[in-house]
């Protein structure tokens, strides 16, 4: 894997709490869920202008939108297509580049207990194009989000390698907040891992 070099030029995560959404307007927002407001909400406190790519992932994705669906399958035979169309992977990140207009594309990744790792390894590799807004989210326990502005920058804070063969892979949502918290010097997955570099 080569290496690169850089920058998250901003982020934003919510654990637990139920997000803000006001911003955004009100008959979009009555159909938002909380994994639906919690990823909106931030996205929006990332974004710049829209020319940008965006990268989305989600291990179980909404997964309060399927199993309501589930349920009303199996009782009444059929889905609401509303609820549907708003319970597919990539449907917050769509409905982000609808409202912001966007049309540089989209990548939604979904890799069972690696999807916050490699979502964030194509938003890295996504800058090697453009700027790249990354988001994870997740509302199976409890709702959570982060997104980050990550930059291609020559002199940039991070650089991305291969993963070193002993360290130890730590690459949750939780492991990446302690690193951009200054709390961890790496964050390390399987392939490849992160170092705080130009301090």
């Amino acid at each position: 894997m080569k290496e690169i070099i850089f920058d998250i030029k901003n982020f934003s995560y919510l654990t637990g709490e139920l997000p803000d959404v006001s911003f955004i307007p009100m008959m979009t927002r009555r159909k938002l869920d909380n994994f639906g407001r919690a990823a909106l909400c931030t996205l929006y406190k990332v974004f710049e202008n829209s020319e940008v790519a965006l990268v989305f992932s989600s291990c179980f994705g909404d997964f309060e939108r399927v199993k309501k669906l589930t349920t009303q399958l199996k009782e009444e035979g059929e889905v609401s297509p509303a609820g549907f169309s708003a319970s597919v992977h990539n449907a917050s990140v769509g409905l982000f580049s609808i409202l912001e207009k966007i049309k540089t594309g989209y990548n939604a990744i979904s890799a069972g207990e690696k999807s916050f790792a490699y979502g964030l390894l194509e938003g890295i590799l996504t800058t090697k194009e453009q700027d790249c807004i990354y988001c994870y989210t997740e509302d199976f326990d409890e709702v959570k989000s982060l997104s980050v502005l990550l930059v291609q920058a020559a002199d940039g804070e991070f650089l991305l390698r291969e993963k070193s063969e002993n360290a130890e892979v730590s690459d949750t949502f939780e492991d990446f907040v302690k690193f951009l918290n200054d709390e961890k010097k790496f964050f390390v997955s399987d392939i490849f891992e992160i170092e705080r570099v130009n301090r």
